[in-house]
């Protein structure tokens, strides 16, 4: 083998290495989550389904309209609490152009909430209101892993990160949700 062969063999190889692995997500878990890395280290944020229930109100009832769907998360804050404003998440498993987002979530006494305006489109039935959505910026951080950080830094609340739950599933969807606590 040539030395020019050998040469450019070793400088692929260096390449194919630098795009599985980013400085950023080194250690990430290999099973498919949204992760967030905190001083001690990564935690996955928990997986919930997004089953909105389209909610009976009297004006529903009445035939003068449908009202909005809702999704209930139990509890009054997430499992996953942080005090960054602007915090980066690592998603592997779900490419930047699978349709990721992130929620803004109503805070209740008991729950979380997300409110959904209903859609005459049965593909799109119930999605979720562009005044919930938050602006993001994603980019690639390694072999099937996407970063994900908030544009604008984000007021204290409890947010959701919304994913398809799998390419293969159609419209069902997960929510990762954490909040934010400074």
């Amino acid at each position: 083998m040539g030395t020019k062969v050998l040469a450019g063999l070793v400088f692929l190889s260096m390449g194919v290495w630098a795009q599985t692995a980013t400085p950023d997500s080194q250690g990430l878990p290999t099973l498919r989550g949204v992760y967030f890395h905190s001083p001690a280290g990564w935690i996955g944020l928990p997986t919930n389904p997004l089953l909105p229930m389209e909610n009976g109100t009297a004006r529903w009832l009445l035939g003068f309209g449908k009202s909005d769907a809702i999704a209930d998360f139990p509890g009054p804050h997430a499992a996953v609490q942080t005090s960054q404003v602007k915090p980066t998440f690592y998603l592997r498993g779900f490419p930047p152009t699978s349709g990721l987002y992130l929620v803004r979530a109503t805070q209740k006494m008991s729950y979380r909430q997300l409110r959904m305006p209903v859609s005459g489109d049965f593909i799109e039935w119930a999605h979720v209101k562009s005044s919930d959505l938050v602006a993001i910026e994603t980019h690639f951080a390694g072999d099937n892993i996407t970063a994900l950080t908030p544009r604008d830094n984000l007021k204290p609340g409890e947010y959701a990160i919304v994913a398809p739950f799998d390419p293969a599933a159609g419209n069902i969807q997960a929510v990762f949700d954490f909040g934010v606590n400074p």
